[in-house]
């Protein structure tokens, strides 16, 4: 079954601490997509070796292909999608190495 990852919000003028990262299943994990897209933020965090990570195509008029990118070991990245591109009944779905963790931040 997929981890599931929910959105960490971030208020305005202030702060919040990082949410856990959570670790990939082997089916991958399923973040919550159900606020302005431009706002989440998506963390990957690799503690292995370089692999890559998959945001899976979406359902939208966009969702034409997957995105997959090399993430460097010990490395953490950012991601910003579009949700007509990676969206899918609600979630972006995310695969890649049980060895990565993926997080949220919903911005204000």
């Amino acid at each position: 079954m997929a981890t599931a990852i929910t959105l960490t919000k971030v208020p305005l003028n202030g702060g919040v601490a990082l949410p856990t990262m959570q670790a990939l299943a082997a089916d991958g994990a399923k973040i919550k997509f159900n606020e302005q897209d431009t706002k989440i933020l998506i963390l990957v965090e690799n503690s292995s070796t370089t692999g890559n990570i998959t945001f899976k195509a979406g359902t939208g008029i966009a969702g034409v292909a997957d995105l997959v990118v090399s993430v460097n070991g010990s490395t953490t990245m950012a991601f910003v999608l579009e949700s007509a591109a990676f969206k899918n009944a609600g979630e972006v779905i995310v695969t890649g190495a049980t060895t990565m963790k993926v997080g949220a931040l919903l911005l204000p």
